[in-house]
Parts: C-alpha cells; structure tokens; sequence
C-alpha cells in the first residue's frame, strides 16, 4: 500500500512532474491531463493545489530562480572585496541565463511566458537582486572601494545594465552576435563607473 502523501509532498510531486514533462514536450504542448497522469491522479486533484498550467509554471519559475538565488546570496556573503564579489556575481548571472532558460529552449519558453505574463515571481527575484547589489555597491563604499553615492540607486543602474546578460530573450538572440560585451566586460564598465 501506498503511503499518504502530505499536502506539500503532493504539491512537489506534480511541480516536479510538471517541470519534467515541460522539459521533455514544452510548456505549450503539456496539458493539466499529462500532468494528473504522470502524477496518477485525476486533473481535478491537480486543480486542488493549482489553479491554472499557468500556475504551476509560476511556480516552476519560481523554483528555478530560486536556486538562482541562493548561489547569488553565497557571493554576497563572501569575504572579498566588493569589486571581485560583484565581477563573480555578474558572470554567475549570464552563465546561469545562458544555461538555463537559453541553452534549454523547452525553459526558455517557460521562462518567456513568466516574464510577459509579469508573475509576481519575476517581480520579486527583480526586487531582490536589485537589493543583493545594493548589499554589494554598500559594502564597496564603506570600504572605500567604491565611490560615495546611493547604493541602491547605483544597484537599480547596475541591474539595468546587465539586461543583455539577465533577459532570456535578448539573450537568445543575441548570443552570437561578436558586439555584444562579454560578462567580464561589462562588471569592468559597471566597476569603473562605481569607482570614479
């Protein structure tokens, strides 16, 4: 006999199926049925725990840029100096981008539909990674690394900035292209900026 599962342990099961088949078949060719199936349960137990296909790729994205986070939250913490934690920020962002939700089409299509749809997911992960730079740009100026000024201005500048590293779209389309700034390029422009 099967052991019962947990609300929560329900909820991962099907995010967890749901990202799998997402991964596999795309985002816009999984139905709620494929997933209640792989999950062997009805679409209707899927609709208990969310509401829409929608939602649960709300919160697949939500999962992804999670783990983006934590990564992102070790470099802030590091004993270094602010200009080499920000530099393996910057370049942590465009590679986890890049092999993510580029290199990946089936993620990157999911990822696009989070970003037009505007979840309050992408809202949040943009909120905080404003704040991580800011928590970085801080760190510069009372070391005087960096010069003085409003470190959460200079961070919404900064993050603003690495949209050609940060967007998946913008990405996509232009990885290829030999004028795009590399992401050692453009910490060095963001570095010199904070500095002068």
């Amino acid at each position: 006999m099967t052991p019962v599962q947990t609300a929560g342990e329900t909820r991962t099961r099907i995010l967890t199926e749901a990202e799998r088949l997402f991964r596999h078949f795309g985002y816009a060719k999984t139905t709620v049925a494929d997933i209640a199936q792989a999950c062997r349960m009805s679409s209707a137990n899927v609709y208990r725990f969310f509401a829409s296909k929608s939602q649960i790729n709300e919160a697949i994205c939500d999962r992804i840029i999670s783990e983006l986070e934590v990564q992102l939250r070790r470099i802030v913490s590091e004993n270094a100096p602010a200009s080499v934690r920000l530099t393996k920020f910057i370049e942590l962002v465009a590679r986890y981008v890049a092999e993510t939700s580029v290199q990946d089409k089936k993620v990157h299509d999911m990822v696009v539909v989070a970003m037009e749809e505007q979840w309050a997911s992408i809202h949040r992960h943009l909120q905080a990674t404003t704040a991580m730079i800011a928590d970085i740009i801080a760190s510069g100026i009372a070391s005087g690394e960096f010069r003085p000024q409003d470190p959460y201005r200079a961070a919404k500048c900064v993050h603003s900035s690495l949209a050609g590293l940060k967007h998946p779209v913008v990405v996509a389309q232009c990885r290829n292209e030999p004028d795009m700034a590399s992401p050692a390029e453009m910490a060095a422009f963001i570095l010199a900026a904070l500095k002068a």
